[in-house]
């Protein structure tokens, strides 16, 4: 039996490998953290729910090693309308607008919290003009992904992001 590479338990614990550079600013009744990440090139100021009753709205440590690996690919996104299915705080899409001027929607479950919390790590991060969002009601994975696939949605956007 292979063991487990991440344990989803380490999400709602103090002590997190996630980067950072360990100054955290914690708001309002600890509902949520904001934390600066290191990411390739730049740091982000990214505010994570503490809890969440939809998604973890952490950023996940496979965040990190994708946005790495998107700027060794950064031509197969370059100059592409994209989509992120599952964005939680945004800093994925965020990243990718910042160091490549990215055409790039958010997507994630259909609240208002979530599509807050990304505008305002959009705004945290310069950019003015918040990011484009789709909301889904019911957020089933694969029959988001399945939607995504349509002829329509194909067409309008040329790269899907599923982190």
């Amino acid at each position: 039996m292979d063991i487990a590479l991440f344990s989803p338990s380490s999400l709602f614990s103090e002590d997190d490998d996630i980067p950072s550079t360990g100054e955290e600013k914690v708001e309002t009744q600890q509902s949520y953290v904001q934390r600066k990440h290191v990411f390739p090139g730049m740091e982000l100021i990214i505010r994570e729910f503490s809890f969440h009753r939809l998604n973890a709205n952490l950023l996940w440590p496979g965040t990190f090693a994708f946005a790495e690996w998107l700027v060794e690919h950064q031509s197969w996104i370059q100059g592409r309308r994209c989509i992120e299915l599952g964005s939680g705080t945004g800093a994925l899409a965020i990243f990718l607008r910042k160091a490549f001027c990215l055409d790039i929607t958010t997507s994630d479950y259909a609240d208002q919290e979530i599509e807050d919390n990304i505008a305002h790590n959009c705004r945290e991060n310069g950019i003015t003009q918040v990011l484009p969002h789709v909301k889904r009601q019911a957020f089933l994975f694969s029959v988001f992904v399945a939607a995504c696939l349509s002829p329509c949605l194909i067409t309008l956007f040329l790269l899907i992001l599923v982190s």
